[in-house]
């Protein structure tokens, strides 16, 4: 397959994601971007063909964090990039073996470092555990809701909520388990901290005694 038909396919499949966006800029963004895809490939402006496909995949990775873009489909159109991308540099000869730039690769011996057995020991127990602070920060971020991704999270499981009444159900009636479903990369713990977060928040209200029949509504 040529490099514009790579193109061509890729742009495809970037408008049809595009479709089930619901944040306007970043979906006129990305088909913005999928139309001058195909016609830097189709016209061989590769540089700047090159430049496109950082700006989608910072697009898509984004659009995968905030619950824009389905992860399994973001994984898919970002291995795409990739492989066009070294298409493209291979052709355009922008790879270093072809721009004068020494290869550093064949200066290096490929045995492994061999470690004393003491030192090895070491190494191993060490890198064996997270340093403390890491470990504190992590768990932390997980279960208290800090940060930015926790933001982002608290704002999708809202628009879940909402799009709930949207589809003429019993008035936002979205049982819990639903909206556990709804995020199979999150633990059921933090998202039980997501909820009582919003619901402190008087964003939304929960009915029922917390156990899986619960279920969640917009106040």
């Amino acid at each position: 397959m040529s490099i514009d038909q790579k193109a061509k396919e890729i742009s495809y499949a970037l408008f049809r994601v595009a479709v089930y966006i619901r944040r306007t800029y970043l979906k006129e963004r990305i088909e913005q971007l999928a139309f001058q895809l195909a016609e830097q490939v189709a016209t061989e402006d590769l540089k700047a063909g090159i430049r496109t496909l950082t700006s989608l995949s910072v697009l898509v990775e984004l659009g995968k964090q905030v619950y824009e873009i389905e992860k399994n489909n973001a994984l898919v159109l970002l291995r795409e990039f990739g492989a066009l991308n070294a298409a493209i540099r291979q052709i355009a000869e922008l790879d270093s073996a072809n721009t004068g730039v020494p290869v550093l690769e064949s200066m290096f011996s490929k045995q492994p470092i061999t470690l004393p057995t003491t030192n090895a020991a070491i190494v191993n127990e060490g890198s064996a555990r997270p340093l403390p602070g890491i470990m504190q920060d992590s768990a932390m971020n997980q279960a208290n809701g800090n940060g930015i991704t926790a933001t982002i999270r608290q704002s999708a499981i809202l628009d879940k909520i909402r799009q709930s009444n949207a589809r003429g159900g019993q008035a936002g009636n979205l049982p819990l388990k639903d909206i556990i479903a709804a995020f199979p990369e999150v633990s059921e713990r933090t998202m039980r901290y997501d909820l009582q977060k919003l619901c402190a928040q008087g964003l939304i209200e929960r009915v029922g005694n917390g156990g899986p029949a619960s279920y969640y509504v917009i106040k």
